[in-house]
Parts: C-alpha cells; sequence; structure tokens
C-alpha cells in the first residue's frame, strides 16, 4: 500500500515543534515608588473612601435629540411670549394716549362748564338782594 506524504493531502507546511524556554528569568529591580512619596505628603485618604468617582454618563443618540427638541420648544415658547407682552405693551400706551387726549379736550369744557355756573350763581345772588333805589332830590318848588 502507498502512503500518502503531506504534501499530497494539502498540509505541505512543515511542522512546528514548540520549544521550552529554559533560561532563567531576568529578574528587574524595582524602581522606588513616586506615588507613595507623594500620597504621604498629600497626607492620606480617610478610610472607606475607596470608589472612584465614576465619570458622568454620555447621553445617547436619542437622548440629546429629545433634550435639543425641548430646548428648541421652550425657546420659541420664550420668543412668542416675549411678543405677547410687547404687543400687550403697545396696546396699554394706545389706551393710555388715547386717555390723556380726552383728558386734555375735556380739561377747556369742564372750564366753560365751572365758568357757567359761577355766572349763574353769581347772577342768582344778584337777583336776590333786595333793590335799593335812591330817589333823586326834587327840586324845591317855587313859591
Amino acid at each position: 500500500m502507498a502512503r500518502e506524504t503531506r504534501s499530497a493531502t494539502g498540509n505541505s507546511k512543515p511542522r512546528v515543534v514548540p520549544v521550552v524556554d529554559t533560561a532563567p528569568t531576568i529578574k528587574r529591580k524595582a524602581a522606588p515608588k513616586k506615588a507613595a512619596a507623594k500620597a504621604e505628603a498629600k497626607g492620606a485618604k480617610p478610610t472607606g473612601v475607596t470608589k472612584k468617582k465614576a465619570a458622568p454618563k454620555k447621553d445617547s443618540g436619542v437622548a440629546k435629540k429629545v433634550k435639543a427638541a425641548v430646548k428648541k420648544a421652550t425657546v420659541k415658547a420664550d420668543a412668542t411670549e416675549k411678543k405677547a407682552e410687547k404687543k400687550a405693551d403697545k396696546a396699554e400706551k394706545k389706551t393710555e394716549a388715547k386717555a390723556e387726549k380726552a383728558e386734555k379736550k375735556a380739561e377747556p369744557k369742564a372750564e366753560k362748564a365751572e365758568k357757567k355756573t359761577e355766572a349763574k350763581a353769581e347772577k342768582a345772588e344778584k337777583e336776590a338782594k333786595p333793590k335799593t333805589t335812591t330817589k333823586k332830590k326834587e327840586a324845591p318848588a317855587a313859591k
């Protein structure tokens, strides 16, 4: 029976036998710890505080979109509110101006009416007083 070779089966790569490294390991000297010296200089942390603060969570794409939409809506609402306030202020100013004009027009009329009533009162006083007539002295009759 003919023996199949590795090249005939498609496994033409050579076999690699792992070799265990038996050389002694190199030991390096540990560098003095600078962080420990700094920690002592700052002061020791209180016991019980061992957790690190977590970084703030990043918002997902949907949350960002929702926040942007809400912000946009509030800005629009503020703008419309300001417009409404301006319109109300304008209307208020117009009514104030109209009231002032009416007041100015009414002043002369009121003065005229007051003068009329004063004149009537004076007239009534004059009529109420008894009339005193002075008699003219007659010339003495000739005898």
